[in-house]
């Protein structure tokens, strides 16, 4: 079974807003493994992670969405970003 890691980003109007950080991975054999697509390094985050039910797109709580592998959800990406060099 796969698992989705989040860190909490910050609030808005009371709600948590959570950053997908990468998967956890569950095997057969019980051993788990993890998978991280980013590392929060925020003056913000508290050094947890929570582990969550994978969740499709269409399934995000009211009020919220989904976000996508690079944490910017259906927004455009900011301007210059796909020029970064690395």
């Amino acid at each position: 079974m796969i698992y989705d890691l989040l860190c909490k980003k910050g609030e808005h109007e009371g709600r948590a807003i959570w950053l997908r950080c990468g998967v956890l991975i569950e095997k057969e054999n019980g051993k788990m493994s993890v998978k991280l697509d980013v590392v929060p390094v925020s003056r913000q985050w508290d050094g947890w992670l929570v582990v969550s039910e994978r969740r499709e797109r269409d399934e995000s709580p009211a009020g919220g969405r989904a976000q996508g592998r690079d944490g910017f959800g259906d927004e455009a990406l900011p301007a210059g970003y796909d020029d970064m060099p690395f």
